[in-house]
């Protein structure tokens, strides 16, 4: 039976390094005779958490994809050493009960930034961790933490997209 992969790519930069690490996840994901969606985050309305009754937006539709996926992964770029901000207003916006309709899913997380490996391995993958692992109980399947590339385009010339493409494969 085939999986149905959800990608949320919260990199405003169309053809940026965040977003050519989920295109080429989705490659694998493909290869390996499953289904991939690429939500880009950046492209929809999702308005800060302000209350429990938050007027609708793009939100619902990010949640409904969520609930219909086999696994979600995480695209991002990194900004002060931590997800985009778009990443961060979905979190933010996740219902309170989400962990009820969300728990158990397959997870993976790829980031794209300039800091050094250990760097985005300590902010960026331990705080995935914790919020996705922990708290909503996903499954971590692995990740891909593109070290040192800072201009849109420049993950093209590292190995991270190769790393990219199995780990969509190993879905």
């Amino acid at each position: 039976m085939s999986k149905h992969i959800l990608v949320i790519q919260g990199s405003p930069t169309k053809g940026g390094n965040a977003d050519m690490l989920a295109d080429a996840f989705i490659e694998g994901v493909e290869a390996a005779g499953n289904t991939a969606a690429k939500l880009s985050i950046a492209d929809m309305s999702i308005a800060p958490y302000t209350s429990p009754d938050q007027p609708e937006d793009d939100m619902t539709q990010v949640m409904d994809a969520m609930k219909a996926a086999d696994g979600i992964v995480i695209a991002t770029p990194t900004y002060w050493m931590q997800f985009s901000a778009q990443i961060k207003a979905m979190m933010d916006r996740m219902p309170f009960d989400a962990h009820d309709d969300l728990a158990g899913k397959e997870s993976a997380l790829l980031v794209a930034g300039a800091s050094p490996e250990e760097v985005l391995a300590k902010n960026v993958l331990s705080y995935y961790e914790m919020c996705f692992g922990e708290s909503l109980e996903w499954k971590i399947r692995g990740s891909v933490l593109a070290a040192g590339v800072f201009a849109p385009g420049q993950v093209a010339a590292t190995p991270y997209l190769d790393k990219a493409r199995e780990l969509g494969r190993s879905f």
